[in-house]
């Protein structure tokens, strides 16, 4: 933990020779290659010391974080922002978790508006304890998973201690979360823009679009069910989580990687998690954790049917565009058809 969690102790504030063991290095594809020097002068920025050592995080899709140990303790630093709204948008999500939520989030995130150094914007936030979800993920198996996978549920569960009189998305220019009228709307509108960019890459056939027809004129009334605004973190599952251990279980002991959060339906946050979990023992130790705290409400078995299929539309148009995760000759109706219906099956009385 950080000796400093408020990056304001003046001893920490002086200029610092850069450690010659910080030897320019390609953190990542996106971030390219940063050197010692260009480190030390963001931990004198925030006050942070000297810079013992940085390594890229083992984990995230874009390559944006590189971790610092130094004399003040251990900090993550996010670079090379998509938009500077990135990193605004993720300071507003932290702050509200650590206000109002008993599950840790990166607290203070500080932003730094100087491009000189970098090219880019970028922020500095304490390091978390414990390690990486998704490394404690596969490195174990069996028991140790579902006792994960409940961890999590409980979890999940804290962060939605997070809440709001309202849902809605976040507005970059406000700085704050904004207010909609229509939550089923909301809801259908996202869905369809993910099927929209689906089609731009020529990814769902006929039969995948009869599908998708299906599953929305099924299970689409269930949306109107009211409910409490929470806030959806919408990348639910252990990569952005740290766990410990403990005992014969395991600890959440934060969440991370903010970006996609807004305010809505918190039933909507089971879908990752439940993609992430291989087993029926694991994916009713996950539900049974959470709905301890959130019982699901009538329809809960529709509504995770739409949620899950319009993260799926997101996977599968992104995979298909960028050529990952996906052979050519799969089908999104093979593919995707059996999680949606197991999704269903969980979520049934």
């Amino acid at each position: 933990m950080p000796l400093d969690p408020d990056f304001t102790d003046p001893e920490h504030r002086r200029q610092s020779e850069p450690s010659k063991m910080i030897k320019p290095r390609q953190y990542s594809e996106r971030l390219g290659v940063i050197n010692g020097a260009q480190l030390q002068a963001v931990a004198d920025e925030f006050g942070l010391g000297r810079v013992l050592a940085a390594e890229p995080a083992p984990t995230g899709l874009f390559g944006q974080i590189v971790l610092l140990t130094t004399t003040a303790g251990e900090y993550a630093m996010r670079g090379h922002p998509h938009g500077h709204g990135q990193l605004t948008k993720e300071r507003c999500v932290a702050r509200l978790i650590h206000d109002q939520s008993s599950l840790a989030a990166p607290w203070p995130y500080k932003i730094s508006e100087d491009i000189e150094l970098f090219g880019w914007t970028y922020a500095v936030m304490p390091r978390l304890p414990g390690s990486n979800g998704s490394t404690v993920w596969d490195s174990t198996d069996g028991d140790q998973q579902t006792a994960i996978a409940a961890a999590c549920g409980e979890a999940l569960a804290r962060l939605h201690e997070t809440r709001s009189p309202f849902f809605g998305p976040y507005d970059a220019e406000l700085d704050a979360f904004t207010a909609l009228p229509d939550y089923p709307d909301w809801v259908l509108q996202r869905l369809a823009r993910c099927r929209a960019g689906c089609r731009d890459v020529n990814a769902l056939l006929a039969e995948d679009e009869l599908f998708i027809d299906n599953v929305l004129e099924e299970c689409v009334a269930p949306l109107a069910e009211p409910f409490e605004p929470v806030l959806v973190h919408h990348d639910f599952r252990p990569g952005n989580l740290n766990l410990e251990p403990a005992d014969d279980h395991f600890v959440v002991t934060g969440v991370f990687d903010l970006f996609e959060a807004y305010f809505g339906d918190g039933e909507e946050d089971l879908v990752r998690m439940l993609r992430t979990v291989r087993t029926g023992e694991q994916r009713r130790a996950f539900l049974d954790a959470y709905t301890a705290h959130h019982p699901l409400r009538p329809g809960a078995a529709q509504r995770l049917a739409i949620y899950a299929l319009a993260d799926w539309l997101i996977i599968w148009g992104y995979g298909k565009r960028h050529r990952v995760w996906f052979e050519d000759g799969d089908s999104f109706l093979d593919k995707i058809g059996p999680i949606i219906e197991s999704v269903k099956q969980t979520a049934s009385p």
